[in-house]
């Protein structure tokens, strides 16, 4: 009897390894993973769960993508929460102009938008430990690091203690980019994300690099110039990227200062209002800026500034 009981408590310890060296980490996974698809729409961490690569031609296209691709980004009042991780390989292909530009900005406007949002999200951050410093009271060591990693970002000089100056700094460089700049932008220098660069390395605004930092090599580089064109794993790192430049670089100062003050005066911030700012974005000036306006005008990008991502994911 002993010998029996001994056993089953045996089997049952068993049964109860098995299950949490195996099946335990499987379900404790898959209920992590359902907690993380709404906290990945949440917050400062990119919905990298919300990725989709574009399918080649000869795959089936999932219903998500599809709906998003096929839908005139100017006619909807939610965008879909859907990011690309790359553009469409037929872009380069596509004959109709209309139809080219309008999938380009089906594909680049949700990832524009979700890296308006999370720009949002540091802002609103900034502004509440703004009030903390204010008010005397001291900051935790975990919203000290967050600043002195946003300080390194925005290419703020760091103190020990970051004061209201520094803070109000931080919150005039943390700040949203227009989206119908943004594209008309992309839309520029990518050739409506036909370009090589845009193609092979999600290279949607030209940014150079130079040494051992990942990016494409100019066919038609000239001679003694080693830059690269920097290249990025996903759509949204690329787009962040041009964000965090023209918030922080000197160079775009007067777009800053233009836009804090159509805030001030409780303005909305559109494109055509900043892009007169971008004359040092190109060696042609202002030439390129009246082109930035024309793609704009033209396109109707206009009407896409006031674009809001849908509350949830899609199914």
């Amino acid at each position: 009897m002993l010998k029996v009981r001994f056993r089953v408590r045996k089997t049952i310890v068993m049964i109860a390894l098995i299950y949490l060296l195996f099946a335990g980490p499987i379900m404790l996974a898959r209920y992590l993973l359902e907690l993380s698809r709404p906290d990945a729409l949440v917050g400062d961490q990119p919905n990298y769960l919300a990725h989709q690569y574009p399918l080649r031609e000869q795959q089936p296209m999932s219903p998500r993508l599809a709906r998003l691709l096929k839908k005139e980004m100017h006619a909807v009042e939610s965008v879909p929460r859907i990011f690309l991780a790359r553009l469409p390989g037929g872009l380069p292909e596509l004959d109709n102009a209309r139809e080219k530009k309008r999938l380009f900005t089906s594909a680049m406007l949700p990832i524009i938008l979700r890296a308006n949002e999370l720009i949002v999200a540091d802002r609103g951050v900034l502004l509440s430990l703004r009030k903390k410093i204010q008010s005397g009271t001291a900051l935790r060591n975990s919203e000290k690091k967050w600043l002195q990693s946003k300080a390194r970002q925005y290419r703020v000089r760091r103190h020990n203690n970051f004061t209201l100056a520094d803070m109000d700094l931080l919150i005039f460089r943390c700040d949203v980019i227009p989206p119908s700049l943004a594209l008309a932008q992309a839309a520029m220098e990518s050739g409506w994300g036909t370009s090589r660069f845009a193609q092979n390395g999600n290279a949607l605004f030209g940014e150079w690099v130079w040494g051992d930092a990942d990016g494409l090599t100019p066919l038609e580089r000239d001679e003694g110039k080693t830059h690269k064109i920097k290249s990025f794993d996903y759509l949204l790192d690329s787009v962040l990227s041009y964000m965090t430049n023209l918030n922080r670089h000197p160079s775009y100062r007067d777009l800053r200062l233009r836009r804090a003050e159509l805030r001030q005066h409780s303005l909305p911030v559109t494109g055509a209002a900043l892009a007169p700012a971008l004359v040092s974005y190109s060696e042609r000036g202002a030439k390129y800026v009246s082109d930035i306006l024309s793609i704009i005008n033209f396109n109707g990008l206009d009407g896409l500034d006031s674009a809001q991502l849908a509350v949830h994911l899609e199914g």
